[in-house]
């Protein structure tokens, strides 16, 4: 019981963070080449119920990982300036032990069309990353 309300109130707090602003994905620096990602997905069980308070967790070769946690209709929604990179890995686990976890290896192609409109030689694009994940019952 006191497990399943921590990981409630852990939920919550990152949950609150990333509406005002704040992540652990930005992480670009001065003089480095960076690009922007945005990873968005949903999260089911075998059944098509959306998974609440799933974590879903963005693998990046240089810059380490970043979190988020699905709301209740199992949406998530990752978004952050880092080092441009070819793929990364999405691990979603279930925080409350039920399903088995899952992860897939996404290549990464970046939209170009509004680098040169920002005049910053180092930025490299925004790319754009949808995947949806089914858990299954452990």
């Amino acid at each position: 019981m006191k497990a399943r309300l921590l990981t409630g109130i852990n939920a919550l707090i990152a949950f609150l963070l990333g509406v005002l602003g704040f992540s652990s994905c930005n992480r670009s620096m001065y003089g480095v080449p960076h690009a922007e990602l945005e990873a968005t997905g949903k999260v089911t069980n075998e059944l098509n119920e959306p998974v609440n308070s799933a974590r879903v967790t963005l693998r990046h070769k240089y810059d380490g990982d970043c979190d988020t946690y699905t709301d209740e209709d199992g949406i998530y929604s990752l978004r952050g300036e880092m080092f441009p990179v070819d793929s990364v890995q999405i691990v979603v686990s279930d925080t409350s032990g039920v399903y088995e976890a899952d992860s897939v290896r996404l290549k990464v192609d970046y939209d170009r069309s509004d680098a040169k409109q920002r005049g910053d030689s180092w930025y490299r694009g925004t790319g754009y990353l949808y995947q949806d994940f089914t858990l299954k019952k452990k």
